[in-house]
């Protein structure tokens, strides 16, 4: 029997999970017939995919011959678009980062981020020693399912822009895009701070920055919902009588807890202080251009409005998280983005209100924790967006 792209596909993902593993392993775990994981794997030996790296004693019987997958053989890239311009990745068949390249701009103009991405590549491929399989693209904004279009993106103004197309003709190589949080997802499942994957295994990755976005990783995949908007956290109402989001609802969570809402909240108050408080507090200069770095910079001087923004964000970001985990059970919540910098001072009030919100099995074999990728999270998970899709004939014959 001839192997398939579907059997050579569900080895590949058993191969990126294990260290090592054998034939009679593989038959196990994927339920293939012997003759098919048998010839799938001469296949990835000839092509350079897989290598034998010794033998295992079963206890009684034959000795089983180990396998590894050499995760240098083929390579990818990933790339993130975010407020600050592209920031891209040169990685191996497990996401594992091999070098970085970034290039900032403020343009929201599609055609930049392409010609920025570009340069990147060509950046990047100058350090590659095995073939460049393609380009995973976290963007901001909805996507279509095929991960070819950013349909919509508030931040930037684009509707209907054929990122990966565009992609394709720069730089010759197969593009497909998702939204940055759930590409961001895949990122934490694949490289995150547990080595033990099975514990990811049911990841929530939750975005806080300019927006709220969650990204989800079920049994190993990413989940995008029948048209590919699940995790539209930022959009569910935790105040109803709240403030008029852009959405047309009232108080969705991103008017509560996002970049803009914080940074809303200390400027209303720091208004409405009396002079004789304010002046007993830390210096902090209220300007038509703070931002969320400029609290961050207050906050090491613990200037209490700061603190207040930042508790009462979380606080509503709890709730919202508290629905979450009751309806998904996630096993891990990853809190990334701009706002996860604040680090114990959002996630001290976070868990108090998760304590309140959410039931307690479901809690209770939770882990929730800041990302430990920082920036490096979205053009990582974009290289595992890439490796998710990849065609099987490409993976074998990339030339």
């Amino acid at each position: 029997m001839a192997q398939t792209p579907a059997s050579v596909d569900t080895i590949f993902h058993v191969l990126r999970e294990l260290p090592e593993t054998t034939r009679t392993d593989l038959v196990a775990r994927t339920g293939l017939s012997k003759a098919t994981v048998s010839e799938t794997i001469a296949q990835l030996l000839a092509n350079g995919l897989v290598t034998e790296v010794g033998k295992r004693e079963p206890g009684r019987g034959r000795r089983q011959v180990l396998l590894r997958l050499r995760t240098d053989s083929r390579l990818v890239i990933g790339a993130e678009f975010n407020e600050h311009g592209c920031r891209a990745v040169l990685a191996d068949l497990r996401a594992g980062p091999v070098t970085f390249a970034e290039r900032t701009f403020t343009s929201t103009d599609p055609d930049d981020f392409v010609v920025a991405l570009e340069s990147c590549v060509s950046e990047l491929r100058t350090h590659a020693r095995a073939p460049v399989l393609g380009i995973g693209i976290g963007v901001p904004g909805l996507v279509d399912d095929a991960g070819r279009v950013a349909l919509i993106s508030v931040p930037f103004g684009w509707r209907d822009v054929p990122i990966a197309e565009m992609v394709e003709r720069r730089t010759g190589l197969p593009a497909t895009i998702a939204n940055r949080a759930k590409a961001a997802a895949l990122g934490e499942y694949w490289q995150g701070s547990s080595g033990d994957l099975s514990a990811r295994s049911h990841l929530a990755y939750i975005t806080v920055g300019a927006g709220i976005v969650a990204g989800f990783v079920i049994d190993g995949e990413p989940y995008y919902g029948h048209v590919g908007t699940a995790g539209e956290l930022g959009h569910t109402t935790v105040e109803p009588d709240g403030p008029l989001c852009g959405c047309g609802n009232n108080g969705c969570l991103h008017m509560m807890a996002s970049e803009s809402a914080i940074i809303r909240h200390v400027r209303e108050s720091h208004a409405t202080m009396p002079d004789h408080v304010r002046a007993s507090h830390p210096p902090l200069e209220i300007h038509d251009g703070l931002t969320i770095d400029d609290l961050s910079l207050a906050l090491r001087d613990g200037h209490p409005l700061v603190v207040q923004a930042i508790e009462r964000a979380a606080r509503y970001l709890g709730i919202a998280l508290g629905n979450l985990i009751n309806i998904v059970n996630p096993s891990h919540v990853v809190i990334g983005g701009s706002v996860a910098a604040f680090g114990e001072v959002l996630l001290v009030p976070l868990r108090a209100e998760l304590q309140r919100r959410a039931l307690w099995d479901a809690r209770r074999r939770l882990s929730i924790d800041t990302s430990r990728l920082g920036e490096d999270v979205g053009p990582i998970g974009g290289a595992a967006l890439c490796l998710s899709r990849v065609d099987s004939a490409r993976m074998i014959h990339p030339d």
